[in-house]
């Protein structure tokens, strides 16, 4: 992710408004006010990568993780990385909360990346993890499916962030 776009989503308002868009059409669900930075670096340990954006959402009721990861081409494994970012944050999380396990009856907040894909080619890699491994018949059940929340910002325009600058951004 260049600079400026980095910096302009990382602003509160503009990180907000690509999850409201996502989830709620883009209704003011989610308020900037609760957001707070969080270590970017959070999967160094595993990958040399590290996320673009990460931002922790605390409003009293909620703790979550939102992560915003920029893809400038089409990457075949994107949904397998992104898998990857968020079982390593959440084992963070269960290492930095919890001496020895995790209580019983106790809910680990909610880990949600969505990828912005800022390339000019339309997205053809695997949107769901069914769609990049082999399944054989009978083990469907079984499978644990994952699936990657993508923007194509340059193709898709039927998100509505619901605010102005940062529709003006896609």
């Amino acid at each position: 992710m260049d600079i400026e776009s980095k910096k302009f989503l990382g602003q509160p308002k503009n990180f907000v408004s690509i999850f409201n868009a996502l989830l709620f059409d883009g209704q003011p669900v989610l308020k900037p006010e609760y957001l707070k930075d969080e270590n970017s670096e959070l999967v160094m340990n595993v990958s040399s990568k590290h996320v673009d954006i990460i931002k922790r959402y605390e409003d009293g009721t909620y703790l979550d993780l939102f992560v915003i990861e920029s893809q400038s081409y089409i990457d075949q494994s994107m949904v397998a990385r992104v898998m990857e970012y968020e079982s390593v944050a959440r084992m963070r999380y269960i290492r930095q909360n919890f001496k020895q396990h995790v209580p019983m009856h106790t809910r680990l907040p909610m880990i949600l990346t969505v990828v912005l894909y800022v390339g000019e080619s339309k997205w053809n890699a695997a949107k769901r993890l069914s769609e990049l491994e082999i399944i054989h018949p009978g083990f469907e059940d079984m499978f644990n499916e994952f699936k990657l929340n993508l923007i194509e910002v340059y193709t898709n325009h039927k998100y509505s962030t619901g605010e102005k600058t940062t529709q003006d951004f896609f």
